[in-house]
């Protein structure tokens, strides 16, 4: 007969395997433990926490699909047992990231919803309420609420800004607010936020892909602005960083069309036509463009 310290221990096995990033071992054990918690009585809570880092496991894994049903088992335990609220709010929280995952954003938005309102009852879990507002803006701007999104993207970042070591979040927050901005429209509001954006990107090691992104889309608010030469060296360093990212064919063509229209505009004809020449060489070997 199993007994709790059989689960205890092969439960205590398996966090020491995921710390280590053995996901597949730390899958197996947690999987035993569960079975094991699952014929003793009142384990409840034990069931629900390994049902919860099997799911991380798993997505760790790449298999968000398969991590779905054991988040969704986590949370139906934890909603019965009290004084879990933060657990709960974890579990939401997981939940809807893997739906965003999955591309099942209308069900992922209620539970970032969820998730969100049981962390602003929970004292200390401002860096959570943060994060959960980002993905939540972020799911509302992919399903196109996008006026909806915005003043999330402005309270996540709010209390970025009164926490360390979160320059990156701050980034993406203002990157993704500026974006938001100029698809309402309000393209003046928009820059500044690209600049600020870009501006902490360039003291962060590793982040080229969103330094280029948000050059490009810098410069594309600023051409549509009216100000093409502001917009012209952006469109060059963006492309310089696309250069020598793989797999960034399709932006780079963007960047050279984007280029040569800007040069165009500035009737400067004649250093626009090699881009050209370029963008369509790329745009002809990408499917779909």
């Amino acid at each position: 007969m199993p007994t709790h310290d059989d689960a205890n221990q092969l439960y205590k096995q398996a966090v020491e395997a995921a710390g280590r990033g053995d996901h597949p071992q730390a899958t197996t054990l947690f999987k035993q433990a569960l079975t094991l918690y699952q014929g003793i009585p009142n384990t409840e809570e034990q069931q629900a926490t390994c049902l919860h880092n099997l799911a991380i496991t798993i997505r760790a894994l790449g298999k968000p699909a398969q991590a779905e049903p054991y988040y969704r088992q986590a949370l139906t335990l934890y909603q019965t047992l009290p004084n879990t609220q933060r657990e709960q709010a974890n579990c939401l929280g997981n939940l809807a990231t893997t739906l965003f995952l999955l591309d099942k954003l209308a069900q992922a938005e209620p539970y970032y919803h969820q998730a969100l309102t049981l962390y602003q009852t929970l004292p200390g879990t401002e860096c959570e309420q943060a994060n959960c507002l980002l993905s939540l803006a972020n799911t509302l701007h992919e399903r196109g609420k996008t006026a909806e999104a915005e003043p999330y993207y402005h309270q996540a970042l709010t209390l970025y800004q009164d926490i360390p070591n979160t320059e990156e979040n701050q980034a993406n927050c203002l990157h993704n607010l500026a974006a938001t901005l100029d698809d309402l429209g309000k393209l003046a509001q928009a820059e500044p936020y690209f600049r600020q954006a870009l501006t902490l990107y360039q003291d962060i090691p590793n982040t080229q892909r969103s330094q280029a992104t948000c050059l490009l889309n810098l410069a594309t608010t600023l051409r549509e602005l009216g100000k093409p030469a502001d917009a012209e060296p952006y469109y060059r360093q963006a492309l310089t960083l696309y250069q020598d990212i793989p797999n960034t064919e399709e932006q780079q063509a963007d960047c050279l069309y984007n280029l040569a229209t800007t040069l165009s505009k500035l009737d400067k004809l004649a250093q626009a036509e090699p881009y050209y020449r370029q963008a369509l060489t790329l745009y002809q070997d990408i499917p779909n463009t």
